[in-house]
């Protein structure tokens, strides 16, 4: 009797759970706000636009094209890869408790003809990423489905510099670790920025000396600025192979190196620009080297200019 008693009351358990389940179901709301953050119909999509307190860009699709502001044409694989995570977003957890936040967030919106397909809020916390549905009281915790590691605030860039084309370098002066100067002219030296945000100057081989005297704040606070949306025009057509039998190390004009917290590192070699044999290299663009590609690449010089001055200029 006992047995059965016992065997009757879970059963009994079992199905008042089952009915609370149906009745209340507790994952509904998690299911909805699921719907309000994950773009199922990335094809379907024709604007994008990213707000945070600084930036603002809008993306739009036109002729099968993704066009900047609708007027300048897009790094296209950026905004591929934008669609790409928006679709492949997955929740990790549900954040009820109140955070002291990383930054003020940034607002993404998708249309679809003058339809608003989503309209959610991205926000960092401690190197994690959290998003918050349009007129939803909950916040959740998120990743990419595939890849975990992967940068979301990069992904999800409000700056219009992130989608422009021939995009080499995009780094805030907060973002940048090291920079690294070595001048044809004998000259080498770095600089390294802690978390925050002092900077020292250290020779990087046996003869550069650093100056005694005070270094100039200012100016390494602009040399720190100058390695946001650092562009190319053309691949030149030159190989690497070619360009260092004609001119070698030796006529190289500088190697730029700079690292970022995050990781990211960009290494330019710079070298004079002949546009034909026999002609005076070109004023106004140089010969870009960059990292292990296999092309040199045609950058104006203006981008390159104030990032070759002497050690002199910092002190």
């Amino acid at each position: 009797m006992k047995t059965r008693r016992y065997i009757g009351m879970v059963v009994s358990g079992i199905l008042i759970v089952v009915i609370l389940l149906i009745f209340t179901d507790p994952w509904s709301t998690l299911r909805n706000d699921g719907k309000r953050l994950i773009l199922h119909q990335p094809g379907a999509v024709d604007r994008i636009v990213l707000t945070d307190s600084y930036d603002s860009t809008s993306l739009v699709l036109k002729e099968g094209r993704w066009w900047l502001f609708g007027a300048e044409e897009a790094n296209q694989v950026a905004v591929e890869n934008l669609l790409f995570a928006a679709s492949k977003l997955q929740i990790n957890s549900i954040q009820n408790e109140q955070l002291k936040l990383d930054d003020k967030g940034r607002k993404i919106q998708f249309f679809s003809g003058k339809r608003q397909v989503l309209n959610y809020e991205l926000f960092t916390n401690a190197g994690a990423y959290l998003i918050r549905p349009e007129g939803s009281s909950n916040t959740f915790y998120v990743s990419v489905s595939g890849y975990t590691g992967l940068e979301l605030a990069n992904i999800f860039s409000t700056s219009s510099n992130h989608y422009r084309q021939h995009l080499l370098i995009d780094l805030l002066p907060s973002e940048i670790s090291l920079i690294g100067i070595e001048l044809g002219r004998g000259e080498a030296f770095r600089f390294a920025q802690d978390s925050l945000g002092n900077v020292t100057c250290m020779p990087s081989d046996e003869v550069t000396v650093i100056p005694s005297s005070e270094p100039d704040e200012l100016a390494i606070r602009l040399l720190l600025s100058y390695f946001t949306a650092i562009r190319y025009e053309r691949p030149s057509g030159i190989m690497r192979e070619e360009l260092l039998g004609r001119l070698g190390e030796q006529g190289r004009m500088a190697r730029l190196h700079v690292e970022s917290f995050r990781g990211e590192k960009h290494t330019l070699e710079v070298y004079p620009y002949f546009p034909s044999p026999g002609d005076q290299p070109d004023m106004f663009r140089a010969l870009v080297l960059y990292n292990d590609e296999p092309e040199a690449l045609v950058v104006n010089y203006i981008y390159l200019d104030v990032l070759m001055r002497d050690l002199s200029h910092y002190f």
